[in-house]
């Protein structure tokens, strides 16, 4: 299977999405909205919105003791209904992420990284085993699953 080339989005881009998604006090359409009005488009707001909290948890989770074992893929549905897994690294949005959730560990704002993980359906999916008693110890963690975002985004026609 092929993928196509999604380009990396601007840094402006991306700096807009992080500021937004680290203050509690704005929700996912809120953001949308403020990135529809900075002249970023729906695809890329949606990417971002989606991926940087996920790139953001799998970072917090990669330093904690937890022992899980981090996802290589997610999966998008097709027009057709069809499920397709596809490898993280075939978005550019996840790749910028890590880079900034690592300098943002280590150097802060710690309240920001905390406000972007919490957004995170994986992190929710680890919060909510531990508090039902699971051991996590080698349980992989599985990539997200897109609902808004077709697996067309990513494969090559």
């Amino acid at each position: 299977m092929k993928y196509r080339p999604l380009p990396v989005p601007a840094a402006a881009s991306v700096e807009r999405a992080l500021f937004l998604l680290g203050r509690d006090n704005v929700d996912e359409d809120q953001a949308a909205r403020d990135l529809a009005e900075q002249g970023i488009g729906d695809e890329l707001a949606r990417r971002l919105l989606l991926w940087l909290p996920e790139a953001f948890a799998m970072t917090l989770v990669a330093h904690s003791e937890l022992g899980v074992v981090l996802p290589c893929s997610f999966t998008a549905r097709d027009g057709n209904g069809h499920l397709h897994a596809l490898p993280l690294e075939c978005e550019p949005v996840f790749a910028e992420g890590l880079r900034r959730a690592r300098l943002m560990y280590q150097q802060g704002p710690r309240a920001a990284f905390k406000a972007i993980c919490e957004r995170s359906s994986s992190l929710n999916a680890i919060d909510n085993a531990l508090k039902a008693g699971a051991d996590l110890q080698g349980a992989t963690l599985s990539g997200p699953e897109l609902l808004d975002i077709p697996a067309e985004t990513y494969l090559q026609a």
